[in-house]
């Protein structure tokens, strides 16, 4: 995953630089979307996510028992699994991946990207990140 959506970016900088207060997410979210196009998933992600079939977003910390210490070079992955619901109907293909800051299309996004490799999800299948699969990286 490497884009930061506008909302973080500009919580960041207003933190950073204006001294604003920006609090992290009490939980972060991890939804599935079935057609990632890198120009325009930000601002249409809520209409790509999956959905039906069971989806739901998967709950994923914060904290140091969900994600490792940040590298020298900024990146982090997942400590333990997260596994969505499984599958009670076709899903389609799951080609990108976003966390957010709530379970809702009014949450904020915060960071989305393009999964290295798509995933046909059929009927019965449960979709997962195994532990360190899900990498948090900027270029």
């Amino acid at each position: 995953m490497s884009a930061m959506s506008h909302y973080l970016e500009s919580g960041l900088i207003g933190h950073l630089f204006k001294e604003i207060t920006f609090s992290p997410p009490t939980t972060l979210y991890i939804g599935l979307v079935g057609n990632y196009s890198s120009g325009s998933l930000e601002s249409g992600i809520f209409s790509q996510e999956l959905s039906g079939g069971s989806y739901a977003r998967a709950s994923g910390g914060p904290g140091a028992a969900y994600w490792s210490a940040p590298a020298t070079s900024g990146q982090t992955h997942n400590f333990q699994q997260i596994t969505f619901p499984t599958a009670t109907s076709d899903w389609g293909y799951v080609s990108g991946v976003f966390i957010a800051d709530g379970s809702g299309t009014s949450d904020n996004i915060l960071l989305y990207g393009q999964l290295t490799t798509a995933k046909n999800v059929t009927n019965g299948d449960t979709f997962s990140f195994a532990s360190g699969d899900l990498d948090i990286f900027f270029k």
